[in-house]
């Protein structure tokens, strides 16, 4: 005796299709929350690193440096006394 199997149905297919589009749509999402994380760490990693060199500048008696440009952004510098605060596009730091 001979079993026939019936195919996929349409239906069938597009719940596989809605399926995968919602997985694929709710991965690219993540990722582009976990860009959008990553450059801000890096840009405030960045200007850390940029108000602890002006601190070390004004502990050798030199001069602050208003801006800094690095890897394409720019970094206001100001100095005040013994703190140095530097301004990014996505914020800003003090020490």
């Amino acid at each position: 005796m001979t079993i026939f199997h019936k195919g996929m149905s349409l239906t069938t297919v597009l719940v596989a299709l809605s399926l995968f589009s919602s997985l694929f749509l709710a991965i690219n999402q993540w990722a582009s929350y976990q860009r959008k994380n990553a450059n801000h760490i890096y840009q405030r990693y960045q200007a850390l690193q940029i108000a602890e060199n002006q601190q070390q500048r004004q502990f050798l008696g030199l001069s602050c440096d208003p801006l800094v440009e690095q890897n394409g952004l720019t970094f206001q510098v100001s100095c005040q006394g013994n703190g140095v605060k530097v301004r990014y596009i996505l914020g800003e730091i003090q020490l």
